[in-house]
């Protein structure tokens, strides 16, 4: 996006405080945000980050609230739902396994702000690239809890995601 065009929205919202151009990668983009939060990390005023994407645009403030009260016990608090029956490993086409006890995890994440920055900056020195925040946090050694999602927090990345979304936003006007 352009971020003059980002710019000029921000300033219409007040919760929005800074515009921070991403990288070519979420995991890139996500450390380019943290940079710019890491003065106010390092000098207390942040404790905690919550990590969204704007693809899963159904997460609830009742799915917020219950990430921010588990946050407490752990590093890192992220949402996922087990992964329905019927998944199989497979190995050049055959099936070689079938796997237990699979999440499929969502946004947004919760994290100590400090155990975050410091986690980014390590993989960004030992050029480890996580899959999401929570791969960052765990890869440095830090334990992340995985609480129950929601179904209607879908990520929107395919045509049929987003006839499923339609689907959730017509619902929600009710």
């Amino acid at each position: 996006a352009d971020l003059r065009q980002c710019e000029a929205l921000r300033e219409r919202f007040q919760k929005l405080r800074a515009v921070v151009a991403g990288g070519d990668m979420r995991h890139r983009s996500e450390f380019a945000g943290l940079r710019a939060l890491a003065a106010r990390i390092d000098a207390g005023e942040i404790d905690t980050v919550l990590v969204h994407d704007a693809v899963r645009p159904f997460a609830s403030h009742r799915l917020v609230e219950r990430l921010l009260a588990a946050s407490g016990q752990t590093v890192g608090t992220i949402p996922g739902l087990p992964v329905t029956p019927g998944t199989v490993r497979v190995e050049d086409g055959w099936i070689a396994g079938y796997p237990r006890n699979l999440w499929a995890v969502q946004t947004p994440q919760v994290f100590q702000a400090t155990w975050l920055l410091e986690a980014h900056n390590r993989a960004a020195r030992q050029g480890f690239v996580g899959t999401d925040t929570a791969s960052v946090v765990e890869w440095a050694g830090g334990d992340v809890l995985v609480i129950e999602g929601e179904a209607t927090n879908i990520k929107i990345t395919t045509p049929d995601d987003l006839v499923r979304a339609k689907e959730i936003a017509a619902g929600l006007g009710r």
